[in-house]
């Protein structure tokens, strides 16, 4: 016989437990997301682009799945958006540092 005795103890398990539920999974794709957009900080801003798409994705699967990741799906598109806003600011400011420089080559060329 299973169930709670009158004192709220399950009976017909050993020590009166039922068990463990089986853990759950984390979203792969979450975890990718994660890793990638680490990776785009420290190699190439670019890739933040990657980590974004894959963040999304795996908040929509874990909305439908109810997988855990959420929090590292939504922390790889905010490194990830570091990423991409890092590197436009290094081309934009790599176009200022040329220009003014060929501004300055220029005047002191004609002056």
């Amino acid at each position: 016989m299973t169930g709670p005795d009158p004192n709220g103890i399950i009976v017909g398990y050993p020590g009166g437990y039922a068990g463990y539920a089986p853990p759950q999974t984390t979203n792969n794709m979450a975890l990718a997301s994660f890793i990638v957009s680490l990776v785009s900080l420290f190699s190439c801003p670019l890739i933040g682009a990657v980590s974004i798409y894959l963040g999304r994705r795996a908040r929509d699967e874990i909305r439908r799945s109810g997988e855990q990741g959420d929090g590292l799906a939504q922390a790889g598109v905010i490194i990830g958006w570091c990423g991409v806003g890092l590197a436009i600011l290094t081309v934009l400011l790599m176009v200022v540092y040329f220009t003014f420089f060929l501004v300055v080559m220029g005047s002191n060329a004609t002056g």
